[in-house]
């Protein structure tokens, strides 16, 4: 756990966010935040951390580690991705709109994020144009 804390801390770092601006985010109190990210808590609870992660635009995964080599292995993750990104492809070629780069970036992420339906996903690219 104290790996995702160090990441965390990195995280919000990186986005100038403080214990303060992740209240307002995670519905967490300050205290509390604090408490977890100086490790004067011994459980802070997974639920806790997992809101402080989406508050950053993170979720927190099981990622499974091939034992042969103990490397860390992303197939299902790259898997999901093509899928995604064929995905909006071909909806935005279905209706008739050019994507810029941001744009198909914007969509695949915020998809990937959000684990969003086809049809949610259709809709997204519509109201972007």
């Amino acid at each position: 756990m104290s790996e995702i804390i160090d990441q965390l801390k990195q995280l919000m770092n990186n986005f100038g966010e403080t214990d303060y601006s992740m209240q307002r985010k995670s519905n967490i109190s300050q205290s509390t935040i604090y408490r977890i990210l100086e490790r004067k808590t011994t459980d802070p609870g997974v639920h806790k951390i997992d809101s402080l992660a989406r508050a950053l635009g993170f979720r927190l995964s099981l990622i499974p580690i091939n034992e042969s080599t103990n490397q860390i292995d992303y197939s299902s993750e790259v898997d999901t991705l093509k899928r995604i990104i064929t995905l909006v492809e071909s909806l935005a070629n279905a209706r008739g709109i050019e994507l810029t780069p941001e744009e198909k970036a914007e969509m695949i992420l915020s998809n990937y994020q959000a684990n969003s339906s086809k049809e949610e996903l259709g809709m997204r690219i519509v109201n972007l144009k």
